[in-house]
């Protein structure tokens, strides 16, 4: 009987210990993943770029990133949101940074990439500025002029859904 007892101790150490390699393994590799993700800082936040993607109603592409905080609703410029778009020449704006950059809260909120999988794309992931555009983007610039111009009963005053049922107003 001893001796069954000491092969299964030893089987059952072999079993824990590969199981503690391969979940240290599988979590150095999601680390590196996350650090090697795509990052940026704008007065004093985080966020992270998920990618670029097509803006059916712009009609052109779009940043699409991660805010790496808790992103309430604001009056006069956002609706509370987990992602969001931007044109590229508000992300001009952002300063680049790395991961150890940021600070352990943004750190936290980081997800491991890649964020799309398609085995046939044959394309670059992200897209680059085409020349002779000047004229879409003047107009792009008057639609937002108009969209800004334009308030509804969001607790931002924009968009035509919302997260929340009901607009918050600040008291204050």
């Amino acid at each position: 009987m001893w001796s069954y007892l000491g092969k299964s101790a030893i089987f059952l150490g072999g079993c824990c210990s590969g199981a503690a390699a391969a979940t240290f393994w599988r979590s150095e590799e999601r680390r590196q993943q996350i650090k090697s993700g795509e990052y940026y800082q704008l007065k004093g936040s985080y966020y992270q770029v998920l990618g670029h993607a097509w803006d059916h109603f712009r009609r052109d592409f779009c940043v699409v990133y991660r805010p790496l905080y808790h992103c309430e609703a604001r009056d006069g410029r956002f609706e509370a949101h987990l992602l969001a778009t931007s044109h590229f020449e508000r992300f001009d704006e952002f300063k680049k940074v790395s991961f150890d950059e940021m600070d352990l809260a943004a750190q936290s909120c980081a997800l491991p990439g890649p964020f799309f999988h398609d085995q046939y794309w044959g394309l670059p992931p992200r897209t680059a500025p085409v020349s002779s555009a000047q004229e879409a983007k003047d107009v792009q610039k008057s639609v937002l002029a108009d969209l800004t111009s334009t308030k509804t009963p969001t607790t931002s005053g924009y968009g035509t859904r919302s997260h929340q049922e009901h607009a918050i107003k600040p008291q204050l």
